[in-house]
């Protein structure tokens, strides 16, 4: 199979090189940029020039030769501030259920003064978390990723337990 080298440019990160096959697909290429950077694939931008790469295609499509290097520029797309509409679970045996507005731009302590208006526990007590991770004072949630339909679960901080 011919053969090419990528190498991807971009200004947050060095530039990545890598043997890539002229039939892989762009979104080959994007799942070897996220491995690297941790880069969600959906928010990556692939170029060549001023032409944006489709996921579904293959580097052969756009006129790359066998035995080429071909120059990628990487450019990151921040996900829209759209709300978010999340589920609040509280732990117990009830386990009740709290429908939250929030946005991606919310911090963590906004989000919290939430959870008090719904369940009166303060922020201090409270232990959130979302898909394994703790969610931390000063932190916002597009750093943990949360998407539409995300559960955020609340445990009541207990001392001693």
């Amino acid at each position: 199979m011919a053969s090419c080298l990528c190498v991807v440019h971009s200004e947050q990160w060095n530039s990545m090189t890598f043997n890539a096959n002229l039939e892989d697909r762009v979104k080959k290429i994007k799942e070897h940029v996220r491995s690297k950077t941790k880069i969600p694939v959906q928010e990556q931008v692939l170029q060549l020039g001023s032409k944006t790469l489709k996921p579904q295609r293959t580097l052969s499509s756009y006129g790359i030769d066998k035995e080429t290097t071909i120059h990628l520029t990487l450019k990151v797309v921040k996900p829209s501030d759209e709300e978010l509409p999340v589920v609040l679970v509280e732990s117990g045996a009830e386990g009740q259920r709290h429908l939250l507005q929030v946005r991606r731009s919310s911090s963590v302590a906004q989000v919290k003064e939430m959870i008090k208006e719904k369940t009166a526990i303060i922020p201090k007590k409270q232990i959130v978390t979302c898909n394994g991770k703790r969610l931390e004072d000063g932190k916002i949630l597009g750093d943990y990723g949360i998407r539409k339909g995300n559960i955020l679960f609340l445990t009541p901080h207990c001392i001693g337990g």
